[in-house]
């Protein structure tokens, strides 16, 4: 049976820590600072470029939560449409995204729960980008190892009776492919694949 991919995930933020340095005099002196001295200051540390591949890596970090939740949604809510799944994905996944969650919806199978995203980070980067490339096109791809915690989800058929194995293992771990068609446009990053094994611990 296939494993139904699903998770609502929450947006990872880096926080970058600058240090302050402050002065004092000394308390109670009421002596004139002597004269001729002067106190250097410390230069501004010069503006940072940002790094193309630090950037693109966020922006496909940042997508998979969303892709989980858009997954999610369709399989909880047979009213919305499948082609929702393009909105976060491109084919090949998101012709398989669609077809799987056609066909869960067809046997009448709901699913209640959501899953969690717990940990996601890019194992890989490569900007290649060759649109006209032949046979295939070549765009910028980040790869990114995902774990899910699905331990809350599950799928019932019409009776009411799940689906789902007893004893299934608890999480999801994806290697999410997520690719730029019109790069460096930051809005158009799309899961392209995102295979996945399930593990009993994020560590496996």
């Amino acid at each position: 049976m296939t494993v139904i991919r699903t998770a609502a995930g929450a947006a990872a933020m880096l926080l970058a820590l600058t240090a302050s340095g402050c002065s004092s005099s000394a308390p109670g002196s009421s002596s004139s600072p002597t004269s001729g001295t002067s106190t250097s200051r410390p230069s501004s540390p010069a503006p940072t470029t940002p790094n193309p591949a630090e950037e693109a890596q966020a922006q496909a970090v940042a997508l998979v939560p969303d892709y989980l939740a858009t997954i999610d949604d369709l399989y909880l809510d047979p009213s919305l449409p499948l082609d929702g799944i393009y909105q976060v994905a491109v084919a090949p996944e998101a012709t398989a995204q669609a077809t799987a969650i056609g066909k869960f919806r067809s046997q009448g199978y709901r699913q209640t729960g959501r899953s969690q995203l717990v940990t996601a980070s890019a194992a890989s980067t490569d900007l290649s980008n060759s649109p006209a490339a032949s046979p295939l096109p070549v765009f910028p791809t980040v790869v990114v190892t995902a774990c899910v915690d699905v331990g809350e989800v599950d799928a019932i058929d019409a009776s009411g009776t799940s689906i789902v194995p007893s004893g299934r293992p608890r999480y999801l771990i994806q290697q999410v492919t997520v690719v730029n068609p019109n790069y460096p446009d930051t809005s158009s990053w799309r899961v392209s694949e995102a295979p996945n094994r399930q593990a009993q611990s994020c560590d496996e």
